[in-house]
């Protein structure tokens, strides 16, 4: 769909890609961008001065709107201030594209600044949009928006991708990281070059083998390095859902030794019933609750679900 909205130079006026971080929503819409600027073909070229010049970051039609580092919103200012420049016409190009990432950290104001120059487009500007998801953004701004929902690839495909980029990388180590990602190319890449990543998943795994165990002071001893951290709180969270699923998959998708494990003591649907609770505590972390109880909570939770006789 982007690449005929490209060569047929007929875009819409604005689109919302969304999906898990990690899918490459932001690379996506810069690929659309420059084939949008770009000047040869196919699109993109990558050898036009367009897309020189917009490899080096230096193409005067596209602009970028992004959370500031200090912050924890987009502001109201930086869309008033793009909305501005968004009405001068074009330096070089037939299109005035903006990339607004992560929109869905856009705050009330800012969000209602960027519906009335999505309501009233010029003619010439293209509106890109990356979110987590539609639902994460105003309905008002979403319907304005062509949503391209991004998804993970087979396990197959992100082996060979993984090989491509580790040449070497083979075995335990490359089925891990691919089983990590779940098809989040992102993820699986974060997993092999991040030692915080790996460590993250090494405490969601600790917490799920502390489950099975039913020893409560293991499940504490799990929990403990997270009792005033919200963030971490977060990322253990993620983790240990996405080891759920894979641990309620394992019995009828074999070859995947750390859930296979886990499975002969959380069958599917415990960990259905663990999914639930890890769903209520995120949504209690998201409205700022308290943190060192939370993770108290998380852990009384866990380990009601799996001293139940029958779910």
């Amino acid at each position: 769909m982007l690449r005929t909205a490209a060569e047929s130079r007929r875009p819409s006026h604005a689109y919302l890609l969304c999906g898990a971080q990690g899918l490459g929503k932001k690379t996506l819409a810069r690929i659309f961008a420059q084939a949008l600027l770009c000047g040869g073909g196919p699109k993109p070229c990558g050898r036009c001065g367009a897309c020189v010049k917009f490899l080096k970051n230096v193409h005067p039609d596209f602009s970028v709107v992004k959370k500031p580092g200090d912050k924890t919103a987009i502001l109201v200012e930086q869309i008033r201030a793009m909305r501005e420049d968004v009405f001068i016409r074009p330096n070089e190009s037939d299109w005035r594209v903006v990339l607004i990432e992560d929109a869905d950290d856009m705050n009330l104001a800012a969000a209602n600044a960027l519906l009335k120059v999505l309501e009233e487009p010029p003619p010439y500007a293209v509106f890109l949009l990356t979110a987590k998801s539609r639902r994460a953004l105003p309905e008002t701004i979403a319907s304005r928006c062509v949503t391209l929902e991004l998804f993970g690839v087979s396990a197959e495909e992100a082996a060979g991708w993984l090989r491509e980029r580790f040449p070497g990388l083979e075995g335990k180590e490359l089925w891990r990281a691919v089983r990590y990602g779940g098809g989040n190319l992102g993820k699986s890449l974060a997993f092999l070059e991040q030692d915080s990543v790996r460590r993250g998943y090494e405490q969601a795994l600790a917490l799920a083998k502390a489950l099975t165990a039913r020893r409560e002071f293991d499940v504490l001893e799990a929990l403990a390095p997270f009792d005033g951290d919200r963030e971490g709180l977060r990322r253990l969270l993620s983790d240990f859902d996405g080891l759920l699923g894979r641990i309620a998959a394992a019995p009828f998708a074999p070859g995947d030794p750390d859930a296979e494990e886990l499975s002969r003591r959380i069958q599917p649907v415990r960990a259905a019933a663990l999914h639930d609770v890890v769903g209520e505590v995120r949504e209690a972390l998201q409205y700022n609750a308290n943190c060192p109880l939370t993770a108290a909570l998380l852990g009384a939770r866990l380990k009601t679900v799996m001293e139940a006789r029958a779910l």
